[in-house]
C-alpha cells in the first residue's frame, strides 16, 4: 500500500512540473549557495589562520611558565637545547625557531616610539615565518647582519627613517643594566597589519642576546607545523613530550585569541544566513504542496471516501515533500560542490580589497576549501524541513470531509 502512495505523491509532482520545478530550484539555489558560502567562509579562514601563524604567532609556542601573561627576559626557557631537541622529534613539526622579546624604546634623530624587539635566527625564522616575503624594500636579514635591522612601513615612517639609516634601540638587560644599540634599517616590512607594520622590529638573534645579555637563553621558541589546524594536538603532544611544569605549550589561540574570536564572529553570521535560506526553502516547499493540496480536495474527498486513512494521505503528502527535498538537495549538492571546486581551483580574485584583506591576514586571492561537515550539515537540515514543513498541508488534506470535499469542486 505504502508504494502505491509513493507513486501517487510522484505523479502529483509531475503533474504540475513548472511549479515544482520552480520550488527543486528555489531549494537547490539556495543549498547550493550556502554549501558555496561556507567553502568561501572555510577557505578565507584557513588563510587567515596560515598567515597569522606565519607571521609572529606561529601555530604553537613554547615558552617559561609565567610569559605569556608578564613577557619579561626573566622568564626565559631553560636547557633550550634539550627542548629543542624534543620539539623536533614530533611528526607534524615541520621546523623550530628560538626567539629572544623585549619592548623598548627605538629612536632616530628626528622621533621616538614604543617597540617590540625581537631576535631571530634568520635561516630559522624562514623555515617558521613569513617576515621575509613581506620586506617591500631592502633586504631580509642574513647570518652575521649583527648591525641592521628589519622594521615596518608605519615604523620607518613615524621615525623619518629609509634605508641605511641609523636608528638607536633602548631598554634594560637581563642583568639590569641599560640594553643600547645602534642599527641600520636593511629592509622595510609592509604587510598592511598595523601591529606589523608599526610597533616590530626585528635584529638577529645573536644581536639580541648580546643587547640584552641573554647568552643562549631564548624568551620562545616557535614551532611552525605541516599543517595549522593540528596546534591544539601538537600543543598537547609536546606538554607530554617536554612534561615540564616550568614551561608553557600554548596553540595560536592562546597566545592570540583575537583571531579566533572573529572566525567565531563571522560563523555566526555565516549560521544568521543558514536560518534565512531555510526559512525560504520552508516557504518555497510548503506553498507548493499546501497548492497541490488545495487543488487535489475533490481528489482527496474520493480517497477518504473510498475508505483511505487520514494517516495514509498524510504519508501521500509527505512523500511529496520529501521528493522535492531530495531533487533539491541533490541540485544543490551538484551547484554548491561544483562552484566550490571550480573556484578552489581558480581562486576568487578580490585585489580591490587588498588593503582592507591584509588588516586581516588575508589574500587578495582566496581559495573555497569544502568542509564536508558543513555540506552534510546544510544539507541534512534541507531534507529535516521538507519533511517538518509538510506537516500542516499533510493534516489538512488528512481532515477534510469526504461529502464537503466532493462538492467543493
Amino acid at each position: 500500500m505504502n508504494n502505491t502512495f509513493v507513486k501517487i505523491a510522484w505523479r502529483n509532482i509531475l503533474r504540475n512540473k513548472k511549479r515544482s520545478l520552480i520550488t527543486i530550484s528555489a531549494v537547490g539555489v539556495g543549498l547550493g549557495a550556502l554549501i558555496f558560502i561556507w567553502s568561501f567562509a572555510e577557505g578565507a579562514h584557513n588563510q587567515m589562520i596560515n598567515n597569522y601563524t606565519s607571521y609572529v604567532i606561529g601555530p604553537v609556542q613554547v615558552q617559561a611558565k609565567g610569559f605569556q601573561k608578564n613577557p619579561k627576559l626573566e622568564t626565559f626557557v631553560k636547557d633550550s637545547p634539550a627542548v629543542l631537541n624534543i620539539i623536533r622529534q614530533n611528526p607534524d613539526v615541520a621546523a623550530v625557531s628560538p626567539r629572544i622579546q623585549a619592548e623598548g624604546l627605538m629612536g632616530s634623530s628626528d622621533s621616538s616610539m614604543g617597540t617590540l624587539v625581537i631576535g631571530v635566527q634568520p635561516q630559522l625564522e624562514r623555515q617558521v615565518s613569513k617576515l621575509d616575503q613581506r620586506v617591500a624594500r631592502g633586504q631580509f636579514l642574513d647570518e652575521g647582519d649583527d648591525n641592521s635591522v628589519i622594521i615596518g612601513k608605519d615604523m620607518a615612517d613615524n621615525l623619518g627613517v629609509d634605508l641605511q639609516d641609523k636608528i638607536v634601540f633602548m631598554s634594560q638587560a637581563l642583568d639590569g643594566s641599560i640594553a643600547s644599540g645602534a642599527y641600520y634599517v636593511k629592509g622595510i616590512i609592509q604587510s598592511g597589519v598595523t601591529e606589523i607594520d608599526k610597533g616590530l622590529a626585528i635584529i638577529t638573534y645573536s644581536a639580541a642576546e648580546e643587547l640584552f645579555v641573554m647568552d643562549g637563553k631564548p624568551s620562545q621558541i616557535v614551532v611552525q607545523l605541516h599543517s595549522a589546524s593540528k596546534s591544539d594536538a601538537v600543543a598537547e603532544q609536546l606538554r607530554q613530550a617536554l612534561n615540564n611544569p616550568d614551561l608553557e605549550v600554548l596553540p595560536w589561540k592562546d597566545v592570540s585569541p583575537v583571531l579566533q574570536q572573529w572566525l567565531d564572529y563571522d560563523n555566526t553570521f555565516i549560521w544568521i544566513i543558514l536560518i534565512i535560506v531555510m526559512i525560504v526553502v520552508a516557504i518555497g516547499i510548503m506553498n507548493t504542496v499546501l497548492m497541490g493540496v488545495l487543488e487535489r480536495t475533490r481528489e482527496f474527498g474520493i480517497l477518504i471516501a473510498l475508505g483511505t486513512r487520514g494517516r495514509q494521505i498524510i504519508q501521500m503528502v509527505t512523500y511529496e515533500s520529501v521528493f522535492l527535498g531530495l531533487i533539491g538537495t541533490a541540485a544543490g549538492l551538484i551547484i554548491g560542490l561544483g562552484s566550490s571546486h571550480f573556484f578552489s581551483r581558480t581562486g576568487i580574485d578580490l585585489s580591490v580589497f587588498t588593503e582592507a584583506l591584509n588588516s586581516m591576514y588575508m589574500e587578495s586571492v582566496i581559495h573555497p576549501d569544502i568542509n564536508f561537515k558543513y555540506v552534510w550539515i546544510s544539507s541534512g537540515v534541507v531534507l529535516l524541513i521538507s519533511i517538518f514543513v509538510s506537516v500542516y498541508p499533510a493534516w489538512t488534506a488528512s481532515k477534510l470531509k469526504p461529502v464537503d470535499a466532493i462538492r467543493s469542486i
